[in-house]
Order: structure tokens, then sequence, then C-alpha cells
């Protein structure tokens, strides 16, 4: 038990240096108008961090914890497949094409509803075409982030 408490607080310790080293990067010698969102992303994860070793410090040795369950590898290997051809294509094909098509494939693998059912199949489609269209608002208009465009958009 000693030892899950231990990779607890080592893990909230890698968390918050990775956080602290991110929003130092995105601070140092940038500039402000082009790194906003780099500096809003590197904050947001500085504060979580600090928040997870907070935890980590104060609860972490309270109670009885148990060993965490095994990953279950048939539920995630779709899911890192899904991520990997994504990661692969973003280049060539566009960061929205593959967005799209990632975030439906996703739904579609870990919905709660049957793959061939029309209404669930209408429903995922509609969520990820506002998902997308959402994505491109806050991206390209609000946050002046140019995604990759590839052959596709």
């Amino acid at each position: 038990m000693k030892t899950f408490i231990s990779r607890e607080r080592l893990a909230a310790i890698y968390a918050l240096v990775v956080g602290l080293i991110l929003l130092v990067a995105s601070f140092y010698g940038t500039d402000p108008e082009v790194y906003l969102f780099p500096r809003i992303t590197a904050a947001f994860i500085a504060v979580l961090a600090l928040i997870l070793s907070y935890d980590a410090f104060t609860h972490g040795g309270a109670g009885d914890k148990q060993e965490p369950a095994l990953v279950e590898w048939k539920v995630l290997l779709p899911g890192l497949a899904v991520g990997a051809i994504y990661v692969l294509l973003l280049e060539r094909v566009g960061f929205y094409t593959c967005s799209f098509f990632a975030f439906f494939a996703i739904c579609m693998i870990y919905g709660k509803r049957s793959l061939f059912d029309p209404q669930a199949f209408a429903l995922k489609l509609v969520v990820t075409v506002v998902t997308m269209i959402v994505l491109y608002v806050l991206f390209w208009k609000l946050l002046n982030v140019r995604t990759p465009t590839g052959i596709l958009f």
C-alpha cells in the first residue's frame, strides 16, 4: 500500500514540474499575442498540477488505499488506434477533417447505444459536427491559432 501512495505523490511531483516548465516556456521570450493560447493552456495545466499535488500530499496518506485495477486493454486499444491514426494523418489530411473522423470514431466506439441504431448514429454525427464548428470558431476566430490544413481542411 505504501508503494501506491509514493507513486501517487511521485506522479503529482512530475505533473507539477512539467506544468511549471510549460508555464515558464510559454512566457519566456515570446510574443504575448501569438502565444495567448499556449499561455492559457500552460496556466491551466499548472493549476491542475498544483491541485493534484495538494491532494496527493494532504489526502494521500489518509485511509486505506487499494491498488488501482489493471488496464482493460480490449477497451483501451481501439481508442489508442484511433489516436495513432489521427496523429499519422493530421499533417497530410488536415486538422478539422482528421478531428471530425477521430471524434466520430471515438463516439461510435465508446458510445453507450448500439452502433446500428439510426437515431444514435444521427445524434453522434450531429454532436461531431457541432464540436467541429466550436473548435473552428475557438481556434481560427477567437484565439487566432492556425491549425494544420493538409489537403482537405
